[in-house]
């Protein structure tokens, strides 16, 4: 019997696996290849940091604590934790790590250059501009990208929970992206994914407000977009809190698609779950149905 219990999961985890990548091949096949030069790709990049900074303003007028990065602002969480200090020094001998001797203008303009960046910058932008008022979305502080391993997060201001964290991939396909789905899964096995400077929702006298808070038994999702898609992404990207072009509209349809197909192939392992963490998987699965449901009535 169990044997039979573990072909079933391991077959259901297989269609789930080829769900995703049907919906990832037709997102992906219909648009042309984008042929950027560098000052156009320069444009490209400088328009989606525009529609980051207006975001960032909107969220930190709900209190969220963000830097102007759209990263939460480490500094925010000094009256939280004694080291705060010591993660910032950290932080910034990680910087000469990865850019030497640079100035921190000559550093911060290499990093928005890489592909890794620019897949950060898109998502956060296609996510906070879809998701609608009822959720955050935030990068996260150096600290818990570089330590935890995670790229993005999502408030629930309904729940006050996060109640979900990404990891986002240029790889979609290949020996990479296997390596990342098994390292995923088994984050969630273990409990998920914590975030030492994360938010939460402080409700009192019937208010409530977005504070720093500690987080732990996140559901961890990947999000894995090619680097050409990527430079297509924020080439097509409409600045504006609104409008959004169809390459926008379709790569936010395969975001819900491959959260949904993540969601389902985690759910084969329900048992073994952490309750906090299938708590919060089971409300974003609700918020997820909603989406798949507002997307089928687009088509």
């Amino acid at each position: 019997m169990r044997a039979c219990a573990i072909f079933t999961a391991q077959v259901l985890l297989f269609f789930a696996y080829k769900v995703m990548l049907s919906c990832y091949n037709e997102t992906m096949r219909t648009m042309e290849q984008p042929n950027l030069s560098g000052p156009e790709q320069g444009d490209d990049i400088a328009k989606v940091e525009r529609f980051l900074e207006s975001t960032t303003m909107r969220y930190r007028a709900e209190g969220v604590p963000l830097g102007n990065d759209s990263r939460i602002d480490m500094a925010a969480y000094k009256g939280l934790y004694p080291d705060v200090a010591k993660d910032l020094e950290r932080n910034r001998d990680w910087g000469k790590e990865w850019f030497g001797g640079l100035s921190p203008e000559m550093a911060r303009e290499r990093r928005r250059l890489t592909e890794g960046e620019q897949l950060e910058m898109l998502a956060y932008a296609i996510l906070a501009k879809n998701l609608g008022e009822r959720f955050v979305v935030a990068r996260t502080s150096p600290h818990d990208d570089r330590v935890n391993k995670v790229d993005t997060i999502i408030l629930d201001k309904e729940t006050g929970n996060l109640v979900c964290a990404f990891d986002e991939v240029g790889d979609a396909s290949g020996v990479n992206y296997e390596k990342k789905q098994t390292l995923v899964r088994d984050r969630n096995l273990k409990g998920g994914a914590s975030l030492k400077y994360g938010i939460g929702v402080r409700r009192e006298k019937g208010k409530q407000e977005v504070v720093p808070s500690a987080a732990e038994h996140l559901p961890l999702f990947y999000l894995a977009v090619p680097g050409d898609r990527v430079k297509k992404g924020m080439k097509e990207f409409v600045a504006d809190p609104v409008q959004q072009s169809e390459f926008e509209e379709r790569l936010f349809s395969y975001f819900i698609a491959t959260i949904s197909a993540q969601i389902g192939a985690l759910e084969l392992y329900h048992r073994r779950l952490d309750p906090e963490l299938k708590k919060k998987l089971e409300d974003f699965k609700g918020a997820v149905a909603a989406f798949n449901a507002r997307q089928g009535k687009r088509k």
